[in-house]
């Protein structure tokens, strides 16, 4: 984008340098520059989306909250579902609907106006679900049970299990009721509204069920916002000044997503950069857990920027921070984990809160690093080469010694999705 534009500059200077050369500015009929180019939608629907949290419409008596993220020609969906006045907590979530579609661009319909959007055709390729808690598995594995006629149901298959994905995509009726590789003809606006006193961009879509061209496309935009683009963490201080240079200790405890496995994790922050080091455990036993064997090691790196401090002199003082991980690479360190979880294993045969796979990597060894980066699925759920808003607190434990705290994984996220509340156990400056 930035090569573009200094190409179009360049372009510009030098057309008017000619101009000049050859007499131009002297003649009697004035030479009017082509005007810029107009911002390309494209470049401008590029990133996360999140709706706020609010009454669902696609199952009774829940709550939903929606991402969408585009990239390229690609925009993936993911839809989280709450009980009703949980605020979206993710500790509380029943059900997850994850949508792949292609999406193509059209013309543009009243650019500069209120009413002013563009034409997009989305076409839907591949829904995968899962249930997050055993009541709704339960009623996913009743085929007779359809969601009070919501598109997200069993389908009639059995087999679910709760927090596991189910590909629903080569399903009869799933196929027809999420229109698998149909197109969706649909319009678009971005604007800006100011939210919290802080300008955002937000994304409308077209009406649904209102009138519709002879195309099956909306005529007018939806009245609600539909969703806000995800502001990254701008930088406003550096890791040094903020006192996170250095290496940062967590005390045995239990994963954050595996609450089967213990592990010991280790934070190291170096100029603009932090490696994660988290070190797993066959064990549930937060006290004699990571005195075992591990079983497997995962190396995390990324990109930090550090941001403004919130709330500063308060009890719920914490400042903000944008992580973007550029490389995952894993161990496993002994048989069990190897044969168990790596060589065999996939997304759909192991619970979709454990980040840890194989991805369909082969001839995994022990003691030996594999890097998962490159692959699709593990870019999506280790959001590689996306900055990831979060929050930090640095205070000091009753013994004297450094604690870092950084945002609840389980709590409730912000229109930014950054965390809204700390985590319980904090890390010791080494």
């Amino acid at each position: 984008m930035k090569v573009n534009h200094t190409l179009q500059l360049a372009t510009f200077f030098i057309s008017m340098f000619m101009l000049t050369a050859c007499g131009g500015g002297n003649d009697s009929t004035p030479v009017t520059p082509p005007p810029p180019p107009p911002v390309s939608v494209s470049q401008s629907l590029e990133g996360s989306w999140m709706t706020s949290c609010q009454a669902s419409k696609n199952l009774q008596s829940y709550d939903e909250q929606d991402t969408f993220n585009f990239k390229g020609n690609k925009r993936t969906t993911t839809k989280v579902f709450y009980p009703q006045d949980t605020n979206c907590k993710h500790s509380d979530e029943v059900f997850r609907a994850r949508e792949t579609a292609k999406i193509e661009l059209g013309a543009a319909v009243n650019p500069g106006t209120n009413t002013g959007h563009t034409k997009i055709d989305i076409t839907p390729t591949r829904v995968i679900i899962a249930p997050m808690n055993s009541t709704l598995t339960a009623l996913l594995n009743n085929s007779g049970h359809t969601s009070n006629e919501s598109i997200y149901n069993g389908y009639g298959i059995t087999g679910w299990r709760a927090v596991y994905w189910k590909n629903i995509s080569s399903i009869k009726a799933a196929k027809t009721n999420f229109k698998i590789n149909q197109v969706i003809p649909d319009i678009l606006q971005i604007s800006k509204k100011m939210i919290d006193g802080t300008t955002h961009k937000v994304l409308k879509l077209g009406a649904k069920g209102g009138n519709v061209d002879s195309e099956g496309r909306p005529l007018v935009l939806a009245r609600s916002i539909t969703a806000t683009l995800q502001k990254k963490t701008t930088p406003v201080q550096t890791a040094q000044a903020a006192s996170l240079i250095g290496q940062w200790k967590y005390s045995c405890r239990k994963d954050k997503v595996i609450d089967s496995r213990v592990q010991n994790l280790t934070l190291d922050f170096m100029g603009n950069k932090l490696t994660t080091l988290i070190t797993f455990y066959s064990s549930i036993n937060t006290k004699t857990g990571c005195n075992q064997q591990p079983a497997f090691q995962v190396e995390i790196e990324a990109n930090i920027v550090v941001g403004k401090v919130i709330n500063k002199g308060a009890t719920n003082e914490h400042t903000q921070i944008g992580i973007k991980t550029t490389k995952v690479q894993i161990k496993p360190m002994i048989a069990d984990a190897l044969d168990y979880l790596f060589n065999v294993t996939d997304i759909y045969n192991s619970p979709i809160t454990n980040v840890y796979l194989g991805y369909g990597l082969t001839d995994w060894k022990i003691d030996v690093w594999k890097d998962l980066s490159s692959i699709q699925d593990a870019k999506t759920n280790f959001n590689i080469g996306t900055q990831v808003p979060d929050i930090f607190k640095i205070s000091t434990a009753t013994d004297g010694s450094k604690e870092l705290k950084m945002g609840d994984y389980k709590g409730s996220f912000d229109i930014d999705g950054r965390a809204m509340s700390l985590e319980a156990q904090g890390a010791v400056f080494q």
